[in-house]
């Protein structure tokens, strides 16, 4: 297995001890900050897995040990920053190979005049609280890498998760002394891709030039990579080849194309440039992430030009990045001949069987459950779900998906009851039932009513609260397994979303309660669709008493005379602004209908959407 890292804040670390759960406060302070005693989960047996938090590990910008950045970077790879207060970096635990580096001399400099074009990136950053989220993590400072895209357009290039929750950016070229301000243009965290730019007219009189993209080098190709990782505050350049071409999870959101190298990239190099050809100032990628699984010795990622490209189009564009489209169906390999006589296919007919499509995409309706799908753009697909990429490589059908921007048109060969035909589609980007990344679909939401605190489910707060720092696996035995559900589930309705009870605020009108990361799924009989929804049931209540239904049939009841009375004094005692985030005083949205959500059953489809995991379609 690969190691995984927390997406947290390193400062706050939270963390799930092993030991059986105790009741003690939820809360607890630990060495100089405040700690969630996650001993109170109620947690059983979990063997479930995590789907979004596996395999490799990110280590970004600004996260000392490997740690993950919050909302940058995948649970998959390694991001590559340093952090100013904990410069060692624990990336492997076993020995590795020296790596090939390339001594940085003037005359390697007056012939690869790129290195100047290579920058050191100073970032200040204060990161959401998930597992408080009344509050902020403390401040922290971070270093990475960026180089310079466009001197015209005045373009800087480097990761999101550098440049992510920033409060201020600073680079310096290398061999200066003197910082510039930066600020971000456009944040593409999808696809770990920022645009900067500085304003101030100095740092563009000198003698910069922008770097050029070549595509996808071949096997075997050589590579430098640069930057400013760990060790030292010079430029560093390391070299290694091209060993693979793969889809890699970038974030919780997509698999994209990825190159993978072995050239030694450690925390700080993210954002730099990997070059094809150093004198010549060609840029094969960018480094953005590394397996750090002790099994593994220098296995690098670099961002293709094709994912650079797709970040720059929407920049142009819309001044904004809007994502990466989903294919809006899962599939299954076709490679049994009796599944294949089943679906009535034909010799030398190679395809993929539709087991599910997500209800919110516009793949809904147009395809159906057990179709084939036999091309994607006239690309056929095999019964591996595979595509042909290069001579003697292939790819998931789904990265011909993941190419197009959001708002272009899929077109899919089907085989439906024997008979072939050809649908299109508007692709759109996935809408998640359990928001994945910070800033994108996720905000830190919270609703406090008598003691108990609400938040939505989503991937930062169980990065935050389940993952474990410092290149330690993370926890995903400890996750309840409802909430594990809910990972795999898709949206059936716009605004919907997982409602849970976090902790319990002691005060003796909430005394006998000790329930922490447990779905609710009702109040007073009426089921929930959101958090809001929920501000908006109990603001309205006029009962005497507020039931909130958890998973498994559990029931908690406060007097509602007791809760408006209380509300003030828990919040005080807890040093807590206000019962709510902002975004609960928000009105309805016009596309959400609580109606409908309220007309369920309580007790059926506790959390949600159709049962099932991603498959090769990605969704």
């Amino acid at each position: 297995m690969f190691q995984l890292s927390p997406i947290n804040c390193p400062s706050t670390a939270l963390s799930v001890p092993s030991s059986r759960p105790r009741r003690h406060s939820v809360w607890r302070a630990t060495g100089r900050h405040s700690r969630l005693n996650t001993s109170l989960l109620k947690t059983r047996s979990y063997g479930n897995d995590y789907s979004e938090l596996q395999q490799l590990e990110l280590a970004s910008a600004g996260d000392a040990g490997g740690e993950l950045p919050l909302n940058g970077g995948s649970p998959l790879i390694g991001a590559l920053g340093s952090d100013d207060d904990a410069p060692e970096a624990r990336t492997s635990a076993g020995p590795a190979a020296a790596p090939p580096i390339i001594k940085v001399t003037g005359e390697l400099r007056r012939k690869a005049w790129a290195l100047s074009s290579v920058l050191k990136v100073f970032v200040s950053k204060v990161d959401p609280n998930y597992a408080q989220p009344w509050q902020m993590c403390p401040q922290r400072t971070s270093t990475g890498s960026a180089f310079v895209l466009d001197t015209k357009k005045r373009q800087i290039l480097t990761n999101s998760h550098v440049v992510s929750n920033a409060t201020a950016v600073y680079v310096r070229r290398p061999g200066a002394a003197r910082k510039f301000k930066a600020e971000v243009v456009c944040d593409g965290k999808v696809c770990d891709l920022a645009l900067l730019t500085v304003r101030d007219d100095a740092f563009w009189a000198a003698e910069l030039r922008g770097l050029e993209f070549v595509d996808v080098p071949e096997l075997q190709s050589p590579i430098a990579v640069a930057g400013y990782p760990v060790g030292g505050d010079n430029i560093s350049v390391t070299k290694g080849i091209v060993s693979r071409i793969a889809l890699v999870r970038y974030s919780a959101t997509a698999r994209l194309l990825s190159i993978q190298i072995d050239a030694a990239i450690n925390p700080g190099n993210s954002g730099g440039p990997a070059f094809a050809d150093l004198e010549g100032g060609k840029v094969a990628g960018v480094a953005f992430s590394k397996n750090v699984s002790s099994s593994t010795d220098n296995i690098g990622y670099i961002i293709p030009y094709r994912v650079v490209r797709h970040f720059l189009e929407d920049a142009e564009s819309h001044g904004t990045y809007r994502g990466v489209p989903s294919p809006g169906f899962f599939t299954q390999d076709l490679e049994n001949p009796a599944q294949r006589a089943y679906l009535k296919m034909p010799e030398g007919v190679s395809g993929v069987m539709v087991v599910k499509t997500d209800p919110l995409s516009a793949a809904h309706g147009a395809i159906q459950k057990n179709d084939v799908a036999l091309e994607v753009d006239g690309v056929p697909i095999a019964d591996d779900g595979t595509v042909e990429f290069r001579e003697d490589e292939r790819l998931e059908f789904s990265a011909i998906i993941r190419a197009k921007h959001v708002g272009e048109q899929a077109h899919i060969k089907l085989l439906r009851d024997g008979q072939e035909l050809c649908v299109s589609y508007e692709l759109r980007a996935k809408d998640h039932l359990v928001p994945v990344l910070d800033a994108v679909d996720a905000v830190p939401s919270y609703l406090i009513v008598g003691g108990l605190v609400f938040v939505p489910l989503s991937s930062p707060f169980l990065e935050m609260v389940f993952g474990g720092g410092g290149g330690r696996r993370s926890r995903r035995a400890d996750i309840p397994v409802p909430v594990l559900a809910a990972l795999n589930q898709n949206k059936t309705r716009k605004g919907q979303q997982v409602v849970l009870l976090v902790q319990v605020l002691a005060h003796e009108i909430n005394h006998g309660y000790r329930y922490s990361v447990v779905p609710c799924e009702s109040f007073n009989g009426t089921r929930l669709h959101s958090l809001r929804h929920l501000a908006h049931l109990v603001d309205n209540c006029e009962q005497p008493f507020l039931n909130f239904g958890l998973e498994g049939g559990r029931l908690i009841t406060l007097a509602t005379a007791d809760v408006r009375a209380a509300g003030p004094q828990i919040l005080s005692t807890n040093a807590i602004a206000s019962d709510r985030s902002p975004d609960m005083a928000l009105p309805k949205p016009e596309d959400e209908d609580w109606d409908a959500a309220a007309a369920d059953t309580v007790d059926e489809n506790p959390v949600g959407g159709p049962t099932g995991g991603d498959s090769d379609g990605d969704g």
